[in-house]
């Protein structure tokens, strides 16, 4: 048997898991697949490569996840702070061009994480299976938000399905966002895993909301409340002529305790 040491981390209810030893590749898929069986995705802590970055993490499918980058952030400084005390470094993640910066607070019942997103590369609107959608792209991932009545499961599935098949992004996220209650359900749909999981809450998806309510709001920065079924994402993003110059998302994060897991 082989055994991994990995954390069980709590972003706003996005449960990662984060892998803390170097995994041999033929042990990869493996170690992922028994891993999913407790969280919604798994991410890999590496030696960092670009200049600046304190650490790297590698998500299961090579998409970037603002939220697994906070968590981690979290976990790389959690015995360096004190309650109130904060601390800012930059990590290298999947899915992002350039070192991504983290900004992590302690309080008393755990930890607040900022991560700054990639750049947004697109905001447009279009049509799909005759249902109207705001497409998103950033690094790493592109969301398509829907803002009419609830699609259902089982349709919202299926379209992501077929989307998957065409895009040819690393991850898709198909999120059902209500602006009146400031409520998203995302769903979200990895490459290199196959994998698709309703997730408690979404950092991306949080942060392309917030990306195309800033669009619409015009020049400004715009702070929008995303509440999800894992708690409240807050999205800060900046829209000036038409275009997001920044977006950067702030959510609660609880540490567990390392522990190990093993594959034949």
């Amino acid at each position: 048997m082989k055994t991994y040491r990995y954390v069980k981390l709590d972003p706003t209810g996005n449960i990662t898991c984060l892998v803390l030893d170097p995994t041999e590749p033929q042990d990869e898929k493996a170690v992922t697949r028994k891993l999913l069986e407790e969280c919604e995705q798994v991410a890999y802590l590496e030696a960092p490569t670009q200049p600046g970055a304190v650490a790297a993490i590698r998500l299961m499918g090579g998409e970037f996840c603002g939220n697994a980058a906070m968590a981690a952030a979290a976990w790389l400084v959690r015995e360096e702070l004190a309650e109130g005390e904060k601390k800012a470094l930059l990590l290298q993640v999947s899915g992002a061009a350039d070192p991504v910066r983290c900004t992590v607070r302690k309080t008393a019942v755990g930890f607040e994480g900022t991560t700054e997103m990639p750049p947004v590369q697109e905001i447009r609107e279009e049509m799909f299976s005759r249902i109207p959608f705001t497409l998103v792209r950033m690094q790493g991932i592109v969301h398509l938000i829907h803002t009419g009545a609830e699609l259902g499961n089982a349709k919202a599935e299926k379209l992501l399905a077929v989307k998957a098949a065409v895009l040819p992004d690393e991850a898709i996220g198909l999120l059902q966002w209500n602006p009146e209650n400031g409520f998203l359900t995302p769903l979200v749909w990895v490459r290199g895993s196959e994998s698709m999981v309703w997730e408690n809450a979404c950092g991306s998806g949080s942060a392309a909301v917030g990306a195309a309510e800033a669009l619409r709001a015009g020049n400004g920065t715009k702070t929008t409340q995303v509440s999800q079924p894992g708690g409240t994402i807050s999205v800060s993003a900046e829209a000036r002529d038409g275009q997001i110059l920044s977006v950067a998302i702030t959510g609660q994060i609880r540490l567990g305790t390392e522990t190990a897991v093993e594959i034949p």
